[in-house]
């Protein structure tokens, strides 16, 4: 006895698959950019870093004050950053849509 084919359906994507998708997309770009921010933190925490790494670092810092975590050392604010961008990573794992 062997298996009938396997039909190829073709479906229509649903609007909320659309908007999933496109908030995924934007989660994940959001994840990449808090992890250049967090590895600028960590690379201006430490004086040998690159230039153009160590001005992600004080853009970092700066965004990191203006949220109110001026008060915390510098370790404490990346590490911050690291688990904000791990959340961020996350959620947009957690909403891409299922195929």
């Amino acid at each position: 006895m062997s298996v009938p084919p396997a039909s190829h359906l073709t479906r229509a994507p649903s609007w909320q698959r659309v908007l999933l998708l496109l908030l995924s997309v934007l989660l994940f770009l959001g994840a990449a950019a808090l992890a250049l921010l967090t590895l600028g933190l960590f690379s201006s925490l430490a004086a040998n870093g690159p230039l153009w790494l160590q001005s992600l670092g004080v853009i970092a810092a700066s965004t990191t004050q203006a949220l109110g975590l001026g008060g915390l050392s510098g370790v404490a604010q990346a590490f911050t950053l690291v688990g904000l961008t791990s959340l961020t990573a996350a959620l947009a794992a957690y909403l891409k849509p299922r195929a």
